[in-house]
């Protein structure tokens, strides 16, 4: 009998123990990891023609942030940062097109279990906010062959188009928003406007992307003059 009481009082201390070391687990505070720098600022020009899709859309949902290359899975020279995608459904295009009507945009902060990472080069999104993107293809090192688009100019690429008080606040980075800061009843005076520059640039610049290959080729030998192979 003493020892079925010895056993219950140490099956008893054990589950106390593991409750607490749970407790500590959950209040254990996070590591914080903040990215700053200088964004290079673009024209609305650079905006429209580097941008694979522009569209209006509603944001519905915000997934679970994750590392790019976890356990170095991809190998030693492949980076690893925390990202989150957000899945936007499209109400309405201003350039390019999807057979789904939704798209995915990913951007490199997030946060998870054990760490919050933070970026003055991303903008927040939240789920039900109406916005303006400008997107396209990754074509960064960390690049997967995912369905997914990056903000054009990082935080340049997105606009609040959400009728709360703190609309159209969250991005101030060139002339463009500008325009945008108009009453709700010239919002489609504005869109408008945009689709018809949209089509004078691509007008005016129909082999956009091959004198930015060709512009990326003299970046580059350039560099290797300077710097070597």
């Amino acid at each position: 009998m003493k020892k079925s009481i010895l056993n219950i009082i140490s099956l008893m201390c054990c589950l106390t123990i593991m409750l607490t070391a749970t407790s500590c687990g959950n209040n254990a505070k996070k590591e914080e990891i903040v990215v700053d720098g200088i964004i290079p600022l673009i024209s609305e020009s650079e905006l429209i023609l580097r941008s694979d899709l522009i569209i209006e859309g509603t944001v519905s949902e915000i997934m679970d942030s994750k590392w790019s290359n976890p356990n170095n899975e991809k190998g030693e020279n492949f980076r690893n940062i925390l990202q989150t995608d957000i899945v936007v459904n499209i109400d309405n295009y201003l350039f390019g097109e999807r057979d789904d009507n939704q798209a995915i945009v990913r951007i490199d902060k997030g946060e998870d279990e054990n760490t919050i990472v933070s970026s003055d080069g991303y903008p927040d999104f939240e789920v039900n906010e109406k916005v303006l993107l400008f997107l396209s293809r990754d074509d960064s090192d960390i690049a997967t062959d995912e369905d997914y688009y990056v903000l054009t100019g990082m935080r340049q690429g997105k606009y609040d188009l959400s009728e709360s008080e703190n609309s159209r606040s969250s991005n101030t980075i060139n002339t463009y928003i500008s325009s945008m800061e108009v009453d709700n009843e010239r919002d489609t005076e504005v869109i408008d406007e945009l689709k018809d520059k949209i089509e004078k640039e691509h007008n005016m610049h129909p082999n956009y992307s091959d004198e930015q290959k060709q512009r990326q080729i003299e970046i580059d030998n350039e560099n290797k003059k300077l710097f070597g192979e």
